[in-house]
């Protein structure tokens, strides 16, 4: 541990504190804080009568850890104390509107988050509550500002968070905004606009002032082009931008310039230092001039969680530079980092932040030694070493990140970086450049967004582009807890090389350490069962991935209620786990009333289709690739599997071991095996009987699907049988794997 690097290692102390405390049961905390105190203590001590200067270090770490752990303490404390009484309860609810209406015209709905006031019930009777809501109505009208009052009529029911692995973690953005759940408005009810509250005026000045300057910009650019142009300059306003757009930038990996982030501080401070040259102002005149005008920017951005976290990267970097101390910018991004998880430590589970950390942090480490690294290909031009450089120092710390929540690493990114960026960083500098002159000469402003609209149009079509090309994103799945420990060692190992080598005790350790982790990763993935089955949390749809050594089939099932989440879930789940195309999918359209919105992000032999048509129950649905067939009363052969309908519950038989797919209707020819795994859901709503399990003889049953509720007599059932079960609801995506019979890895 290199002690001139301080507040970076208190910043990662307490990271390991707050991560530790949130991921551990509650009984088990007073006994972690008692053993980082007590090894704390005595390290100190040891060390200060030992003289011992690492013994020290070790014992302020996890003095760190504790006091992240019990500012984690306290943030949970502030989430549990806001008014989760109130869930499930009726009556009239005044909130106060904390950001802009999201307005979704596709799905015919606007979304309102509120910062929750009180509750009348229907006796007349207030209570006052604390905590926020989302509040959706299907009426778009007239929408209100930022700080006004609002009264609704409604329930306040929870939020559903989908538990699958290998996404955003949308919980903890919950618990930082204390959102308690969501309000839908009764049946003929509507919102009523009680005028300003006095609150939130810095964010609706904010929105008034950009909503201003869209209606300037307005008359000399493309529609389409000047959303992504405001999204360029102040983040924000995703559901405007075309969604071919989000996919491509996706896919080259440079998505985050769509959102304020310390690149757009960078280009603005390298901005204002090129014209402080160019009109030969004192060093220290152009820097207190880019503090003041990056908190400004920060304020017409809006102070958002993303905003704020720039601005402070962005000061203390211009701040280190200031004091004529560019060596300790690790120590400023440690001392931002300890600053925002202070404030905020559910900002630990953000991936925008984890994103932002992770780049600033690669490129503070790995620039230089990767430079000096390209610098051995002469026959580069330097702007290509040097761009090229920047893009692999950003990625370093990021790649596990990335593929946990994306599963795909764009291999085009330094192109994009090189080629697309530059463009793009044009349209912002010319986008600010044209708000400033809009307030003196609009016409002047006018030129500057015609010249930025021409730049976007280039820099557009140059990515879709790129991301058009064969291969242009490399799909490898999200990656394991253990993989990620090895990833990060082996480059902290490589980056301290020179520390290492010297001393054959470190040599000894740091192989030791590192071969037990590469022998740990090995053996989870050579012990993984030949037969897995993943089955996600779809809300009200069912899934089953089968995944038979290098086959795999698919089994889904559409709910009574239409859901995009689900099939974002579905997809999701599918590249986390390392699917990137199947054999079979099996779709059970039976119980779908309005379309199923289902798309599939992977190539599919082929469908087969229970309970209605894909005209009709699934229009969306790409099947040009795809051989279709509709089953009824049917029994196919394919390989060593049989696959047996009768046009609503299915059967999978595999060798001398079966998948029970439960439909509205019962499959009678089911009982051969001894080894039978039952996909179970409501069943139509009919009560299950023991005679009926008997039959089947299950060796394990998963729950899943909508309206869980009505099952839970059937569910005790299983468990009086002792017959192991699962339930997404309850417990998340779960998944059993056959080795001689069926087991629940997760769930049982």
């Amino acid at each position: 541990m290199k002690s001139r690097f301080l507040l970076l290692w208190s910043a990662v102390s307490m990271a390991i504190g707050m991560a530790v405390y949130d991921g551990t049961p509650d009984w088990i905390h007073p006994y972690e804080v008692g053993g980082f105190l007590l090894v704390s203590i005595g390290l100190f001590v040891s060390g200060l009568y030992g003289k011992v200067r690492n013994t020290v270090l070790w014992g302020s770490v996890l003095f760190l850890c504790l006091m992240g752990m019990g500012r984690m303490y306290l943030a949970e404390e502030a989430w549990r104390t806001a008014s989760s009484w109130a869930m499930q309860s009726e009556g009239q609810y005044e909130a106060i509107l904390m950001e802009p209406p999201l307005v979704q015209k596709e799905d015919r709905y606007v979304r309102y988050l509120v910062k929750l006031e009180k509750i009348r019930y229907s006796d007349g009777e207030e209570t006052p509550l604390t905590g926020s809501a989302y509040v959706y109505d299907d009426e778009v009208k007239k929408l209100p500002d930022i700080g006004e009052r609002i009264a609704v009529h409604g329930k306040l029911s929870p939020l559903r968070l989908y538990q699958n692995p290998g996404k955003i973690d949308l919980e903890g953005r919950y618990r930082s905004r204390h959102l308690l759940g969501r309000i839908y408005l009764a049946e003929g009810e509507t919102v009523h606009f009680l005028g300003d509250s006095g609150q939130y005026c810095l964010e609706r000045w904010a929105e008034h002032s950009k909503g201003h300057l869209e209606m300037k910009f307005a008359p000399y650019m493309d529609r389409n082009r000047l959303s992504i142009l405001m999204t360029l300059l102040f983040g924000g306003n995703y559901n405007e931008i075309p969604e071919e757009v989000m996919t491509s930038f996706s896919t080259t990996g440079i998505v985050h310039i769509l959102s304020v982030s310390g690149s757009h501080i960078a280009l603005l401070f390298g901005f204002l230092c090129l014209l402080g040259k160019w009109f030969s102002l004192p060093k220290k005149v152009v820097l207190l001039g880019s503090i003041s005008l990056v908190i400004g920017y920060g304020l017409l951005a809006g102070l958002v969680p993303p905003v704020v976290r720039a601005a402070v990267m962005g000061v203390l970097s211009i701040g280190g530079i200031f004091l004529e101390r560019e060596k300790a910018t690790l120590n400023l991004l440690g001392a931002a980092v300890t600053g925002m998880l202070l404030w905020d430590p559910f900002y630990l589970y953000d991936v925008s932040f984890q994103l932002s950390v992770g780049a600033s942090a690669g490129l503070l480490i790995f620039y230089g030694p990767l430079l000096r690294a390209m610098m051995r290909l002469s026959f580069l031009p330097v702007w290509v070493r040097e761009g090229t450089s920047l893009a692999l120092a950003a990625q370093v710390l990021t790649v596990p990140i990335v593929l946990y929540d994306f599963h795909r690493f764009p291999l085009f990114f330094i192109p994009a970086n090189l080629f697309v960026a530059p463009f793009l960083d044009g349209c912002i500098i010319a986008g600010l450049l044209a708000a400033l002159a809009s307030l003196i000469f609009l016409p002047l402003a006018g030129g500057i967004l015609q010249c930025a609209d021409y730049f976007l149009w280039l820099g557009l079509r140059l990515n879709f582009f790129l991301a058009s090309l064969p291969r242009a994103a490399l799909p490898l799945g999200g990656m394991s807890g253990v993989a990620m420990a090895g990833y990060y060692l082996t480059v902290g190992l490589l980056y301290f090389q020179k520390e290492i080598r010297p001393s054959k005790k470190r040599i000894a350790m740091a192989v030791g350490l590192w071969g037990t982790v590469m022998a740990a990763a090995l053996c989870l993935y050579w012990q993984r069962p030949v037969l897995r089955v993943y089955v996600p949390d779809l809300g009200p749809d069912q899934g089953m991935m089968l995944v038979n050594g290098d086959r795999n089939i698919l089994y889904y099932k559409g709910g009574a209620v239409a859901s995009h989440r689900s099939s974002w879930e579905w997809n999701s789940i599918l590249g986390y786990e390392g699917i990137f195309d199947a054999d079979v999918l099996i779709i059970n359209v039976e119980e779908v009333k309005d379309p199923l919105p289902l798309t599939m992000t992977i190539p599919v032999k082929e469908i087969w289709v229970l309970g209605g048509t894909l005209e009709k129950k699934a229009p969306q649905l790409d099947v040009s690739s795809a051989t279709v067939r509709t089953l009824k009363h049917t029994k196919l052969g394919w390989g060593d599997m049989v696959f047996s309908t009768n046009g609503s519950s299915s059967l999978l038989s595999i060798e001398n071991h079966e998948i029970y797919l439960a439909g509205q209707k019962p499959l009678n020819q089911i009982g051969q095996s001894d080894h039978v795994l039952w996909l179970a859901g409501h069943e139509g709503f009919r009560e299950l009987t023991e005679k009926e399990i008997q039959r089947i003889q299950p060796e394990a049953v998963i729950y899943t699907g909508s309206r869980l509720q009505q099952s839970w007599e059937n569910h005790e059932l299983f468990e009086v049988l002792d017959i192991p079960v699962g339930n997404t609801y309850t417990e998340g995506m779960q998944e059993a794997a056959f080795d001689g019979r069926w087991k629940l890895v997760t769930g049982d």
